[in-house]
């Protein structure tokens, strides 16, 4: 059955692609190096591999199966990520649960696997507790779960820390148009990750249908390396729910790096301050700066205009003024720093 699906749903299609994964670093003079590679996956529990590129994750012929495949290249958040894969939920419109795919740091790794039924083989469900942690997922699910915020009809949605009772993103078709999704057929979805505008984006068979806004890498503390990969989960029926993986591309987002680099180069303290505030710029190369202090209420205190410096200290001397909240705002028309100063006068004989 395997093989008759590939062949007649996959294998004539432009989805036959080698898997690749696309790493940009920098390299020599800053110039981009693309590094491409064949990933590999680590396989958990009812996991296999079909054919080049292509898993199945749970079994047509298993009831309450669980499996989980993680690519061996961790990825770090402050760069782009693209996933792009071909996604087959199953043939019967009565199966579930669905597939998701995953972001983790949890203690197991490689190994990470959770629960069977709704858990997706990921969350936290009223039979399991097992949630992977932190984790951030897009669910593929394919059956309404009473008790949970689901819809009746296959449904996509963004989860944190496999807590479904408050999704990120409510619950939305994962087809507009209201189609099955579990037709024996392939589809193909892209989940592209951005920094710089710190969006979660999920297409569908080329239709935008999911978007979360805000920083992902918070959810993670101070984990640098993050595993990626796919869970799947089925309860009382059996239903195969397959994945090929067309493409995993990590880019250095420049924005992101510029606007990183530009935070960095500007230090503001001591905080709180009872005498001289100090602004520390310290870049790699010139920049057009403009400086000002604010008081709470929106009002210009001190103001250095705009100038063209690389490294250079300033200060504003605070005896005077009265006690209470300023802000200083650091800019050079692009990007800002902006930081909250509590000032405690001092009174002087």
């Amino acid at each position: 059955m395997v093989g008759k699906l590939l062949s007649k749903h996959f294998l004539s299609s432009t989805m036959v692609a080698r898997t690749r994964c696309i790493i940009s670093l920098y390299f020599v003079l800053v110039c981009p190096l693309p590094i491409w590679a064949q990933p590999s996956f680590t396989l958990n529990g009812a996991a296999i591999v079909i054919s080049e590129n292509c898993y199945r994750i749970t079994s047509h012929n298993a009831s309450n199966d669980v499996g989980s495949i993680w690519c061996e290249y961790p990825i770090q958040l402050q760069n782009s990520l693209e996933v792009h894969f071909a996604l087959n939920l199953g043939c019967s419109k009565y199966a579930g649960e669905g597939v998701a795919f995953v972001m983790h740091a949890d203690k197991d790794g490689y190994d990470a696997l959770g629960c069977k039924g709704a858990a997706l083989g990921f969350g936290v469900d009223r039979d399991c507790e097992s949630a992977l942690t932190p984790s951030l997922a897009v669910e593929f699910d394919t059956k309404y779960s009473r008790g949970q915020p689901d819809i009746y009809v296959p449904h996509l949605s963004v989860i944190k820390n496999g807590n479904f009772m408050e999704p990120l993103v409510k619950a939305t078709r994962i087809r507009s148009s209201g189609q099955e999704v579990r037709d024996c057929e392939y589809h193909d979805v892209r989940i592209l990750w951005s920094p710089s505008k710190q969006s979660l984006d999920v297409y569908f068979d080329d239709e935008l249908r999911l978007s979360y806004k805000g920083d992902i890498s918070t959810f993670f503390e101070n984990e640098k390396n993050i595993y990626i990969g796919f869970t799947a989960s089925t309860g009382t029926q059996a239903n195969m729910q397959m994945i090929c993986v067309q493409s995993v591309e990590v880019n250095i987002d420049e924005e992101f790096e510029k606007r990183r680099s530009f935070e960095e180069g500007v230090g503001i303290y001591p905080n709180p301050i009872r005498e001289r505030l100090t602004i520390d710029i310290d870049f790699t190369e010139e920049k057009y700066l403009q400086i000002q202090l604010f008081d709470a209420f929106g009002n210009i205190v001190y103001e250095i205009p705009t100038h063209a410096v690389r490294e250079n200290q300033y200060y504003f001397n605070m005896p005077g003024l009265a006690s209470g909240i300023y802000y200083v705002t650091v800019t050079n028309g692009v990007h800002r720093v902006s930081k909250k100063i509590v000032h405690i006068s001092t009174i002087r004989a």
